[in-house]
């Protein structure tokens, strides 16, 4: 895949990035000064290490290198791969065991209120006789419960009975396990008796790893604790040695160091993190991070970032410059302890398959997806929208990939033909129509998810980006009026570019128990030197942590940037907010006060000032602080400008195409080739060998100074 405007970032030190996605492998690849080349290779979902170094490969192949010339030179590769969560979603995880406290040994079978709810698509979520519950990937003959009993303050109110623990370890031994996970209750507020019981199982089982719930997530709520012990013990073990093995493959290659991973919460660390659970989603976390930075190069504090894939669709937003986190994101079925920014997604993407209702007769779109297998017009058996896109006149056949795979269109028009004639309609009127149905859901769901949070789209830019991005930006922008509309030359692989955005972070949950009542009084005068005592402490023990994890690694811990924030709510209201703390520790109840002024500001930023409840005073049960140390992003570097009219280089001819019930004629132009301050009028394709953008007639785009390009809807002045 070439991109020659892109030319000198595989010199003597590079940052490399990989976005696995679950159609294609996105590399970037970055030198010193911030120059970067770009490549992709299908997804190898039997072992992704084919494609880990294959689109490396083609991302060094643009600057006539071999991976002998990269990755000797590479300081860091982060590997955001799908590894977790495809094993948690075949259950084809390690064979673990489980200690509870005794008496809740049948938590994972009774799941939350929610887990037969959660992960159903909306219109199943109307119908409960649709819904069943999974089983758990721990059966219950493995999970042991052990006498034991913290209370709420961590003070101990039945001692730990050793010979519970004794026998349970040398029972799971006995069946095999791979690891054992443990969770006792109000371990989060003191780890006694889990590290004993650690120490035990050492004893009785050794070499057999063991993942403690104090370890994972110090925080209130046992089941997300529970659920996030499940995690790392079924499936964070398995995608270790799945990085090892990638990481092997880089070595014969050349690369000397370890291989990274990004986090949920958008921070890369080295693969051997204890928590590596966090990972398990990160794709669309790239994407955030890459259009937080792009708002700060356009001054855009308000960024909507939209990822459209071959498989989802998958929307972030960035608010007055926060990239907003959620610390219990749904995980299949359940909900887990994980620090995420938040992103939502819907199961529709350009390669998203076509069907036809069984029971009501309607077309289908998704959520099930041919990934890299395209369509019918490569090796799926069902028809998706990128076989419609063919026909449509969309896509060029013959230049899929810059040309490396080759599409047939004549086996899209077999497999659409009986569709179109299902419906009753001509075959480039069904394909159009399903070209409108995957636009259409994917405008309401972003429009929904704006105004569920009570924003305009003309407060914000919209970033549209991934592999079928620009190829669906005039369908999904049709009858929305945002402030700015950005797409990029580079959009199938924006989302790993937004991965070399990430710091190395690591990011740190604790619980607390503290109080700010609204009067002062003397009793609530000391209630509140306590939680000032209580909040420091807490902020105290995370960073010895995180100075321990640097040290671990070889950073530097006195480089490191600390972010420290507290999640507060009114008095004994079941939901909090998190409320970012710009100093050191509090200094003084002022202080205090400060914190809670800062609440006020995010809960009126959601609700209505009427909805405050200042009188009833505040609670904080838990704190949160992230170490950061920045590292080289890949620069978008301002360029000479040059006329409206692209160069003659830039025309590749036209293709005769369809728009809206006509037949049209789209002129062809080549990506690379279009300059700072270009216009191109629609109809129009403008191709690149990773993506399409379409430009529909009465509408036009510009590459402003940078190349980004502007979407217009009408014609140009």
């Amino acid at each position: 895949m070439t991109t020659p405007n892109r030319r000198g970032a595989a010199g003597d030190r590079n940052w490399v990035a990989l976005d696995a996605g679950g159609t294609m492998t996105d590399a970037v690849i970055v030198d010193d000064d911030g120059h970067f080349l770009v490549g992709k290779y299908l997804t190898n979902k039997s072992d992704e290490s084919v494609s880990f170094i294959g689109s490396i490969a083609d991302a060094a192949k643009t600057d006539d290198k071999q991976l002998a010339d990269v990755l000797p030179g590479s300081e860091v590769i982060v590997y955001a791969g799908t590894i977790m969560l495809n094993t948690l979603l075949s259950k084809t995880g390690s064979k673990v065991g489980l200690l509870l406290t005794q008496g809740f040994e049948d938590y994972l079978m009774m799941e939350k209120a929610e887990g037969g709810w959660l992960g159903y698509p909306y219109a199943d979520r109307l119908h409960t006789v649709t819904h069943h519950h999974e089983d758990p990937v721990i059966p219950r003959s493995r999970v042991r419960g052990v006498q034991e009993r913290m209370d709420l303050f961590g003070q101990v109110t039945i001692p730990l009975r050793e010979d519970d623990v004794r026998a349970a370890a040398r029972a799971l031994a006995a069946d095999g396990v791979d690891a054992i996970g443990v969770m006792f209750l109000f371990s989060h507020m003191n780890a006694a008796h889990e590290q004993r019981a650690a120490e035990i199982v050492a004893d009785e089982a050794p070499g057999i790893p063991v993942v403690l719930s104090s370890a994972m997530a110090p925080t209130h709520k046992e089941y997300t604790r529970l659920a996030s012990v499940v995690a790392q013990a079924y499936a964070g073990e398995r995608a270790r040695r799945h990085f090892r093995s990638v990481e092997t493959r880089a070595r014969e290659d050349g690369f000397g160091r370890e291989v990274s991973t990004l986090l949920a919460h958008g921070g890369t660390v080295p693969v051997d993190t204890p928590r590596l659970y966090e990972s398990y989603v990160s794709g669309p976390v790239g994407g955030v991070l890459g259009g937080h930075y792009v708002g700060e190069l356009l001054g855009s504090e308000n960024v909507v970032c939209c990822d459209v894939g071959g498989t989802s669709f998958d929307v972030g937003i960035v608010r007055d410059g926060i990239i907003p986190i959620t610390r219990e994101p749904t995980l299949l079925s359940f909900r887990t302890n994980i620090p995420m920014i938040h992103t939502e997604s819907i199961g529709s993407g350009m390669g998203s398959e076509l069907g036809i209702h069984p029971l009501t007769g309607k077309l289908t779109v998704g959520p099930k997806s041919a990934g890299s297998d395209v369509g019918a017009c490569l090796n799926w058996p069902s028809p998706t929208i990128t076989d419609c896109h063919l026909l449509l006149g969309y896509l060029d056949p013959n230049n899929f990939l810059g040309g490396d795979v080759l599409l047939d269109k004549d086996a899209a028009r077999a497999a659409l033909q009986p569709m179109a004639d299902h419906f009753n309609v001509g075959l480039l009127e069904f394909c159009e129509r399903a070209h409108q149905l995957v636009t259409e859901s994917m405008r309401e769901f972003l429009s929904n998810m704006l105004r569920g949070r009570g924003y305009t789209t003309q407060e914000y830019t919209m970033l549209m980006y991934g592999g079928g991005g620009p190829l669906g930006l005039s369908g999904v922008v049709d009858t929305l009026d945002f402030k700015e509309i950005v797409t990029f030359p580079f959009a199938a692989v924006f989302s790993a570019f937004g991965v070399l955005c990430a710091p190395r972070r690591y990011r740190y949950h604790q619980a607390t128990i503290a109080a700010c009542p609204a009067s002062d009084d003397p009793v609530s005068t000391a209630v509140k030197q306590a939680a000032v005592g209580a909040i420091n402490s807490a902020w105290e023990a995370l960073e010895e942590r995180a100075r321990e994890d640097f040290k671990v690694h070889g950073w530097d811990f006195e480089a490191a940037t600390l972010n420290r924030s507290a999640y507060v709510r009114f008095t004994n209201q079941l939901s909090d907010f998190e409320v970012h703390w710009p100093k050191g520790r509090l200094e003084s109840i002022d202080d205090l006060h400060g914190l809670m002024r800062g609440y006020e500001q995010v809960y009126t930023s959601i609700y209505p000032k009427q909805a405050l409840y200042s009188e009833v005073g505040y609670q904080i049960l838990e704190l949160a602080l992230s170490a950061d140390l920045e590292t080289p992003k890949p620069a978008v570097p301002v360029v000479e400008r040059h006329g409206r009219t692209p160069p003659s280089s830039a025309h590749k001819g036209s293709r005769p195409g369809h728009w809206h019930g006509a037949d049209i004629t789209f002129a062809l132009y080549e990506m690379d080739e279009v300059q700072a301050g270009n216009v191109v009028d629609g109809p129009a394709v403008i191709e690149h060998p990773a993506t399409t953008l379409l430009i529909p007639p009465g509408h036009h785009v510009e590459f402003d100074d940078r190349r980004l390009i502007h979407y217009r809807k009408g014609t140009r002045d």
